[in-house]
C-alpha cells in the first residue's frame, strides 16, 4: 500500500498547480504501485487542469478499473467527457454514477448543469428541484432554477424563485440583475432602490458590479432618466473592459486571413461526401434581431432548433486555428479529403441536442457564424445563411447597454472604440461576401421585418423553401423552442416598434460613434 507521505506531497503539489511535477511523481508512484486508484485520479486532475482531456479520460478511466463505484472519479470522467463535447458518453457516466447513489449531490449538482450546457432545461429542472428536495437551497441553486424556468417561458415561476433568492440572500446580485430584465422600474421603485443600496457597497466583487451597473442602467431606461442609465452604463462597460482579455488586433488578423483565404480559393463545394440534413444558420451581430427571426422560423411545424451553441466557432478551432488565428495550411488539407468530418462532428451534436426530433431542417442560431459564411458554404452545402442586419446606430446601442461578454464571447462590445470598430469590419467583411457571391445569405432588414412582418416572414419563408404557416406571424406563442439570450422577455411578446430609433435618447453620450455610423 502507498504511504500517506507520498499522498500528501501529492496533494500539495496539486494544490500549488505544479501539475508536471504531479504527473511525474504519480508517474514513478504509480511503477510501483499500480492497484492505487488514487493515483490515477490525480494524474486524471492534472491533465484536466493542463487542458488534455484526452489523456486525463485514459488515467480516470483506470481508476474506474480498481474501484468501480467511486463517485468522484466518475464525476472526474463524466467533466472531461464533457469538455471534449463528447456529451453522450458524459451523460452515461452522470447516469451511472447517479444508479450507485442517486442522492449524490455533487452529481446531482453537476449533471443538472450538464443537462443545461446540452439544453435539456426540463431534465435539469427536474434535477435542481431534486437537490432542494434534499434541503440544498443555497444562491446558486436557486438562481439556476430560475433561469432554467425563465428560458422555457416559465417567467412566474422564474420571477417567484428570483425574489425567493433574493430574500434569503439580498447581496446575491445575479439574481437581481435576472431579475432587472423582467421588472418595469416605471411602476416598480422598490427594486431600484434596492440595488442602488447594493452599488454602494465597497466589499462587492467587481462581477456584481458589472452586474448591478447594467441592471441600473437598465432601470433608468425604464423610467426615461438617459442620463442616468448612461452613466451606469458606461460604468458596467469601463468595468468589463478592465477586465476583459479581448484583442482587437487578434480579431483584425482573424477577419483578414479569412478575406485572404477566400479572395484567393473562392467558394467551391470541393467535399465528396456530406449528408442531406438542410441547416439553417441564422447569423448577424449580435442584437441585430437573430432571436426575433429564429423564434419566427422555428414556429414553422417542419423546422427545429439548436440554439445558440456556438459549436461551429468550437469545431473551426479544433480543424483549422493555429497561433490564434485561422490557418490556411489547414483549411487546405481538411478539404482535400474526401470525408467530411467536421460536417459529421457537427450533426452528431445536433442529434445530441435534438434528442430524437426531426433533422431534416434545423437551425443554429449564432451569430457570429457571419464570420464562417464561406466555410459553412464549402462544408454545409445544403444549408441556408440568413443573416441579420439591423440600423447601426440602434445596434450600437443595444450592444452597448448589454452584458455580452459571456454570453456570446463579445469582449469588443464593453469598449465603444472597439464596438465602433467591429460593427465596420463586420460591414466590410458582409460586403466582401456579396463580391464572392450575391446568393450566399439571405438579409432580413430588422426595420422591414417590424413595419411589415407578413410579407417580410413570408420572403423569410420562401428563401428556406417552406409553406405559409400562421404560427410564423405568431411566433410570441412559440413555447417550441428554448430562448437562451438576452431577449428572452422580447422573444415572447408580440412585434413591437418601440426600439427602433431608440439611440436618439442616447445621442447626446454616444454622438461621435452615431455620426459615423
Amino acid at each position: 500500500m502507498i504511504s500517506e507521505n507520498i499522498i500528501n506531497k501529492i496533494r500539495e503539489l496539486f494544490v500549488l498547480k505544479n501539475y508536471k511535477e504531479v504527473l511525474k511523481l504519480c508517474e514513478k508512484s504509480i511503477n510501483e504501485y499500480p492497484k492505487e486508484a488514487i493515483l490515477y485520479n490525480f494524474a486524471g486532475v492534472s491533465w484536466q487542469a493542463l487542458q488534455n482531456f484526452s489523456k486525463s479520460i485514459i488515467f480516470f478511466k483506470k481508476a474506474i478499473d480498481i474501484e468501480t463505484k467511486n463517485i468522484s472519479y466518475l464525476n472526474n470522467l463524466a467533466n472531461s467527457y464533457t469538455s471534449l463535447r463528447k456529451y453522450k458518453d458524459a451523460e452515461n457516466i452522470y447516469k451511472k454514477a447517479l444508479l450507485i447513489n442517486d442522492d449524490n449531490e455533487v452529481i446531482l449538482n453537476n449533471f443538472a448543469s450538464f443537462q443545461k450546457r446540452v439544453a435539456n432545461y426540463s431534465y435539469a429542472i427536474e434535477l435542481y428541484e431534486k437537490l432542494m428536495n434534499l434541503g440544498n437551497n443555497n444562491s446558486n441553486l436557486l438562481h439556476e432554477l430560475a433561469e432554467c424556468y425563465q428560458i422555457i417561458g416559465n417567467f412566474e415561476k422564474s420571477k417567484k424563485l428570483l425574489d425567493e433568492n433574493i430574500n434569503i440572500n439580498p447581496r446575491y446580485v445575479k439574481s437581481h440583475y435576472t431579475k432587472s430584465f423582467s421588472t418595469n422600474y416605471h411602476i416598480n421603485e422598490k427594486h431600484l432602490q434596492e440595488m442602488i443600496e447594493i452599488n454602494k457597497i465597497n466589499n462587492i466583487s467587481v462581477a456584481d458590479k458589472i452586474l448591478i451597473n447594467y441592471a441600473l442602467g437598465k432601470a433608468y431606461e425604464d423610467k426615461k432618466d438617459f442620463e442616468s442609465s448612461f452613466k451606469y452604463l458606461d460604468q458596467a462597460n469601463k468595468l468589463q473592459n478592465e477586465i476583459s482579455t479581448f484583442s482587437m488586433d487578434i480579431m483584425k488578423e482573424l477577419f483578414k486571413k479569412i478575406k485572404s483565404y477566400f479572395k484567393k480559393n473562392g467558394i467551391s463545394n470541393i467535399k465528396k461526401k456530406f449528408n442531406n440534413i438542410k441547416m439553417t444558420f441564422i447569423c448577424g451581430l449580435p442584437r441585430s434581431g437573430t432571436t426575433l427571426v429564429s423564434q419566427i422560423l422555428t414556429s414553422h411545424s417542419k423546422v427545429n432548433s439548436v440554439g445558440e451553441i456556438s459549436l461551429l466557432k468550437k469545431l473551426i478551432d479544433d480543424f483549422f486555428y493555429e497561433n490564434n488565428s485561422i490557418s490556411h495550411k489547414k483549411i487546405n488539407d481538411e478539404l482535400k479529403k474526401d470525408t467530411n468530418q467536421l460536417n459529421n462532428l457537427f450533426i452528431d451534436d445536433v442529434n445530441f441536442f435534438l434528442r430524437g426530433k426531426d433533422l431534416n431542417y434545423v437551425v443554429d442560431k449564432t451569430p457570429s457564424n457571419y464570420i464562417w459564411m464561406g466555410l459553412i458554404k464549402i462544408l454545409f452545402p445544403n444549408s441556408y445563411i440568413i443573416y441579420c442586419k439591423r440600423n447601426y446606430k440602434d445596434n450600437f446601442l443595444s450592444l452597448f447597454k448589454n452584458n455580452l461578454i459571456h454570453t456570446q464571447n463579445s469582449g469588443w462590445a464593453c469598449n465603444p472604440d472597439h464596438l465602433f470598430e467591429h460593427i465596420k469590419m463586420t460591414d466590410d467583411l458582409i460586403v466582401f461576401w456579396k463580391s464572392l457571391d450575391e446568393k450566399m445569405f439571405y438579409e432580413v432588414n430588422y426595420e422591414k421585418l417590424i413595419q411589415n412582418p407578413k410579407n417580410e416572414i413570408q420572403n423569410l419563408l420562401n428563401y428556406c423553401k417552406l409553406d405559409w404557416e400562421e404560427n410564423c406571424l405568431n411566433f410570441h406563442k412559440n413555447r417550441k423552442t428554448n430562448v437562451t439570450t438576452l431577449s428572452v422577455h422580447q422573444a415572447r411578446q408580440p412585434i413591437y416598434k418601440s426600439s427602433v430609433k431608440s439611440y436618439d435618447n442616447y445621442s447626446k453620450y454616444l454622438g461621435k460613434y452615431f455620426d459615423k455610423l
